[in-house]
């Protein structure tokens, strides 16, 4: 799902001919060919990132402290 959105609250264009607009600033949509068209429009900014498989690196933890009895 990607979501995009504008400064201009109905701004509309084009996708394979057919005419498509934003409702309030915003846009979402699954559609690859839109979501093409979407990114070449300078009016138009993609909010949300797209899914990375990439895991992020975790640091190991460092072993727990005894408490001292005293």
């Amino acid at each position: 799902m990607a979501e995009f959105k504008s400064q201009y609250q109905t701004l509309g264009f084009y996708v394979d001919g057919e005419f498509k607009k934003f409702i309030g600033g915003r846009y979402v949509t699954d559609d690859e060919a839109t979501i093409e068209v979407l990114t070449q429009i300078t009016d138009a900014t993609r909010v949300d990132e797209p899914a990375e498989e990439t895991p992020k690196p975790t640091k190991p933890k460092a072993p727990a402290k005894k408490a001292s009895g005293k």
